[in-house]
């Protein structure tokens, strides 16, 4: 707890800009696509590209990272995720200030008003099971209409970039998609297999897993959906809970008919009827047939949610002592970058490495685990956020990340800038989202990015933290005041922010076998 005095240290300025993916519709016109340029007007003028008549943007060359990478891919302009966006845009808006967005017409994150000029009070993302009752209906009911809303601003491509026109070149290949069904694709898209041929796919790659930008990632890729959830809702303070899957458990406790979605008595791999997430359909779930047809994911149906039959095998949910040990990992990453790291923070927390960072192949835990425990549609990355488990489950591990930055304050310097997976890289353009984002403006504070968490983590090693502060009664007696403090702080913070405790799990020392 005591390593929470940090916080007070710290104060960047980055609010980094919402962007989306794949592409505005706006952008997704012939012209647009073999123009390259991503700029469109702000409002009914078409001369006011990017707002630039009120000053909120302009027009400009999209920077890439030119820095080599590492990992299994090693091919060279066969992928269009390769220097994103460029194989489709070269061209975007630039915002300034605080605006924000394809178009310069948002503000940046933790800022509100006409102006963007207004600081806004950090969201409060709470355990599922403190919801109030009024709460927990707006999340499930939010969920359901972003699931059958189609999306305003974007849409997705159907073809690769050199497909993109159609075989006549006059037809743009595009689909709208619902919201949900956009936060799907999304993770599709930065987890499928490079295309290299029918039935000759390249699967050595993935911009948001097995590398440091699963976190930035996932932490971004929530946070979008969070700001589209908040449109719909019509509530800015509207924040996505968190599930605390830390229980040592065999049974899924938010896997029920009030919550997100029992068991079906008749077939145990489907959700129950009783639960409005049994019809749900899934997308982007066919990774083989897109393959073997070179193509992408269109948003259409294809099945519905399914679930592995969980208490019936050995498995259990991590614990708090996992995720305690996980904690006390200093470094946030190592070489070689990849599931292979050892002693990293960001691969004890995806679930590759112990939660001590010790590396057993044999083994997987934390967010790995969890999804394996979850099996069904969860266990398969391309198509797992189709399970609306996805969103509390991912707000729970960014949670776990917040409390590490917290108690470690990290610099940017202890994020990658070489040498990491395609897509891993500090300054990469993560993928798809657009207007492009790069990993180091999500490598920040919670609090900076317009959210918080009413959550409390005990000490990592579970015991009263020891300082050295000299042999003279005038050091203890310092001490003392120190542990005051924090105290009071940490009383001060439980009563007004919706404390939710972190650590009231069993705690077993259970081995995990299977990866997600």
């Amino acid at each position: 707890m005591m390593k929470a005095l940090g916080l007070c240290l710290l104060c960047l300025f980055v609010w980094p800009e919402p962007s989306e993916a794949q592409f505005p519709r706006a952008c997704f016109t012939v012209e647009g696509i073999l123009s390259k340029r991503c700029c469109p007007a702000l409002g009914s003028d078409p001369a006011n590209v990017c707002g630039t008549q009120s000053g909120r943007g302009s027009c400009f060359n999209i920077q890439v990272d030119n820095k080599p990478w590492g990992g299994p891919y090693r091919l060279k302009n066969v992928d269009d995720r390769e220097a994103w966006p460029t194989k489709f845009f070269n061209q975007t808006c630039r915002c300034t200030a605080n605006f924000a967005g394809f178009d310069c017409g948002q503000c940046k994150f933790g800022w509100t008003g006409i102006n963007c000029d207004q600081r806004k009070a950090p969201v409060v993302r709470k355990n599922i099971h403190s919801l109030t009752a009024a709460e927990l209906q707006e999340f499930l009911d939010v969920l359901e209409l972003a699931k059958t809303t189609l999306h305003p601003d974007y849409v997705i491509a159907t073809q690769h970039w050199l497909g993109l026109l159609g075989p006549n070149g006059t037809e743009p290949q595009f689909a709208n998609i619902s919201i949900y069904d956009f936060f799907v694709w999304q993770h599709y898209y930065s987890v499928r297999d490079t295309l290299l041929g029918p039935g000759r796919p390249f699967k050595a790659i993935d911009f948001s897993h097995k590398g440091p930008a699963f976190i930035t990632w996932h932490r971004y890729h929530l946070l979008s959906l969070e700001r589209e959830l908040q449109r719909l809702t019509g509530n800015e303070n509207f924040a996505v809970p968190y599930w605390n899957f830390a229980t040592g458990q065999s049974e899924c406790d938010v896997c029920t008919d009030s919550l997100l979605g029992g068991r079906n008595p008749d077939d145990p791999s489907l959700i129950s009827n009783q639960s409005r997430f049994s019809n749900w359909g899934v997308v982007c779930n066919s990774l083989d047939d897109y393959n073997r047809l070179v193509t992408l994911c269109n948003g259409t149906n294809e099945g519905v949610i399914r679930r592995g039959v969980m208490g019936t095998s050995n498995t259990s949910l991590p614990t708090m002592n996992d995720v305690r040990s996980c904690l006390n990992l200093r470094e946030f990453d190592s070489p070689p970058y990849f599931t292979n790291s050892t002693f990293s923070f960001r691969n004890a927390l995806e679930g590759y490495d112990n939660p001590s960072g010790e590396l057993d192949e044999s083994v997987s835990n934390l967010h790995n685990l969890v999804h394996s425990f979850l099996n069904g549609t969860s266990a398969l990355s391309h198509s797992a956020a189709n399970d609306p488990i996805f969103l509390v489950l991912h707000a729970f591990t960014d949670a776990i990340f917040d409390e590490w930055m917290k108690r470690f304050v990290p610099s940017n310097a202890s994020f990658p800038d070489e040498m990491a997976p395609i897509g891993h890289n500090k300054n990469y353009n993560m993928v798809p989202f657009f207007p492009p984002i790069t990993n180091d403006e999500i490598y920040v504070p919670s609090e900076q990015l317009g959210y918080s968490y009413a959550i409390a983590l005990d000490d990592a090693d579970g015991g009263a933290t020891v300082f050295v502060l000299g042999s003279t009664l005038g050091g203890v007696f310092v001490g003392l005041l120190v542990l005051l403090l924090i105290l009071v702080l940490y009383l001060r913070q439980r009563r007004n922010r919706g404390f939710e405790p972190l650590i009231k799990a069993e705690f077993t020392n259970k081995k995990y076998t299977e990866e997600a």
